[in-house]
């Protein structure tokens, strides 16, 4: 058999650089959190103060600020999309692990889903009795701001009650969730 030529190579770099693009997450999760400080994040912050914010509508109608909870709860924050299946995996992971921190950490889903895929996000939140509130901008004016990119998930954030940001993650693979546990245990004490 002789060796492929150079551009069936080509097409074949062409056709998994594709796949992995739509797959929409990296392949290994990086943390931020080894370095054990708070990690400042562009454009998260209020008036110059350093504190986190984010206040977005909810996928039926409601509204969530980190305004409510500041000072009483830290605050996970998982971005997601409907088209990105190690996501919704991971939404299901932490909808396993609310009832055990809901009393000190809130937990939200912040979709980057467009206008036109509401519907979708409406479908998996219920089939799936997700739990906490699960945000939405369709704009992405808020999301923009918030994700490395502008559009990388999944992607969550760990913020302090004060509006720190304790660590952020990139990526999501089965087994993190016990990552994510023992940092909210972490959390759950402080």
């Amino acid at each position: 058999m002789t060796a492929p030529s150079s551009l069936s190579f080509r097409m074949m770099l062409l056709i998994a650089a594709f796949c992995a693009s739509l797959a929409g997450c990296a392949t290994a999760p990086q943390t931020s959190a080894d370095a054990g400080a708070p990690v400042p994040v562009a454009a998260t912050t209020a008036a110059g103060n350093g504190s986190f914010t984010l206040d977005l509508a909810t996928y039926d109608g409601g509204r969530f600020s980190f305004e409510e909870v500041r000072g009483k709860k830290h605050l996970l924050v998982a971005f997601w999309a409907t088209w990105c299946d190690p996501c919704k995996v991971e939404l299901k992971e932490l909808a396993a692990l609310y009832d055990r921190y809901r009393d000190k950490i809130e937990f939200v889903a912040v979709s980057t889903d467009a206008e036109e895929s509401m519907d979708r996000v409406r479908s998996f939140v219920i089939e799936n009795s997700i739990p906490f509130p699960v945000l939405v901008d369709p704009s992405k004016k808020q999301v923009g701001a918030l994700l490395p990119g502008g559009d990388t998930v999944p992607y969550s954030l760990l913020v302090l009650r004060d509006g720190a940001v304790f660590s952020s993650h990139t990526g999501y693979e089965p087994g993190d969730e016990e990552r994510i546990a023992r940092e909210l245990d972490e959390l759950s004490v402080k």
